[in-house]
């Protein structure tokens, strides 16, 4: 049904938001432990296998978006001496 799967995706997309924004502040924090747990919640919105294919991967590009800001904030800690074994054991 077109109204259950919008809402569905309205949901979902929400819940992406709503952890890329904290994930988001945890990062200007420079808070890395903070970011990644608000990183795995915007992953687990992918969880799910109510939605269409095509719903699906319109929310997975959504999420796919939101992690470009983790990969920018894990290259600037990098670049700034964060060695990447400190980065993985995070």
């Amino acid at each position: 049904d077109g109204d259950e799967q919008r809402v569905l995706l309205d949901q979902s997309t929400k819940s992406v938001k709503e952890q890329a924004f904290y994930m988001k502040r945890a990062m200007d924090q420079n808070d890395l432990k903070e970011a990644l747990k608000f990183a795995k919640d915007m992953l687990k919105e992918l969880k799910t296998s109510s939605l269409t294919p095509r719903n699906y991967y319109d929310l997975y590009m959504k999420v796919l978006d939101e992690l470009r800001y983790l990969e920018e904030f894990f290259m600037t800690l990098q670049r700034n001496g964060t060695a990447v074994s400190e980065l993985y054991e995070q």
